[in-house]
């Protein structure tokens, strides 16, 4: 299957915060977050953690439902699926989770974790089945004498590149990777951002990839999302956003920590305040924040400064 369209809008999710004494308190992972992708387009979710990146992955893919907001995937409205439906659904779009030792059986030897992955989802003869297993490991670049492996056998790169094998499997139009090289060896991370590239060439999927590191995104992607604190607060493509065009104060201190001086940050983090639930949900540890702006009092619209560019910054508008 090629790319399929990808809509959210107007997103909301949160949780319950537990603890404490009176009316419950919930957490907001998620607001009003709006945009599309493309068929066959590649797309970068960046932000530190806790902004809300995974959440909003698995809401796309109706592994969380929304308490507010539309999702339209290919045809279908993923929180809207049930039982057959659902089953159909996951064929066409799959999710490569951040943590392999949670998607994986243990128990059970990596050929018969992609057997199960091709016999439930693909109408495959029995007789075909090993053979297509043996090329989703050669697409993987996975040894085929480590699909006799277990898991707990497996590097961490091994363990990644079986991941990638099972959500392939399906022959998804659309994929979300969570962060997929967070936590291993850099050359192993230059093999595998490779590999995302070459499968993405090869098939053109529409893929978002969820990631807090910028390193690992810059050659690869067309398009930047940026999330901070739930919000969307830039929308740009990746040749203006990493050639200097970059234009919310916090897209910028990302690109600083990610490429400054021996890539650490120029400057030390600046202390959070807990910002005013009328204004920016940057404007606490924003070096240029402006009170006259409204950054204190008044939430920024997600509007658009430039083709494909779209800014919720008091500053990045008219007179900005």
């Amino acid at each position: 299957m090629s790319g399929i369209p990808v809509v959210a809008e107007g997103l909301s999710k949160s949780f319950p915060l537990g603890g404490g004494w009176g009316r419950p308190r919930r957490v907001e992972a998620l607001r009003e977050v709006s945009f599309a992708l493309q068929p066959g387009e590649f797309a970068a979710l960046v932000g530190e953690s806790g902004s809300g990146k995974t959440t909003l992955g698995r809401c796309l893919l109706g592994l969380v439902r929304p308490d507010a907001g539309r999702i339209r995937v290919g045809d279908h409205d993923p929180t809207r699926l049930r039982g057959r439906e659902r089953r159909a659904f996951a064929r066409s779009a799959q999710m490569v989770f951040q943590n392999p030792y949670a998607t994986l059986n243990p128990a059970f030897r990596v050929r018969f974790l992609l057997e199960e992955a091709v016999r439930i989802h693909r109408d495959v003869p029995r007789d075909e089945v090993a053979g297509e297993v043996e090329r989703l490991a050669e697409t993987v670049r996975l040894p085929a004498e480590r699909l006799g492996a277990y898991p707990p056998e497996l590097s961490g790169g091994e363990r990644r590149r079986v991941a990638f094998a099972r959500a392939l499997a399906t022959r998804p139009g659309f994929v979300v990777a969570d962060e997929p090289v967070a936590g291993l060896d850099p050359p192993i991370q230059v093999e595998l951002v490779e590999l995302l590239r070459r499968v993405h060439e090869r098939r053109r999927l529409t893929v978002l990839l969820v990631t807090h590191d910028l390193r690992v995104v810059r050659t690869l992607v067309s398009r930047v999302l940026v999330l901070f604190r739930g919000r969307l607060v830039e929308d740009a493509p990746a040749e203006g956003f990493f050639g200097g065009r970059a234009l919310h104060p916090y897209s910028q201190e990302l690109l600083e920590s990610a490429f400054g001086v021996a890539g650490a940050l120029i400057r030390p983090p600046r202390p959070f305040r807990e910002p005013a639930e009328a204004g920016c949900p940057f404007h606490g540890r924003c070096p240029r924040a402006d009170a006259a702006l409204g950054c204190a009092s008044g939430l920024p619209a997600l509007s658009a400064v430039g083709p494909g560019h779209r800014v919720a910054c008091h500053l990045a508008g008219p007179g900005g």
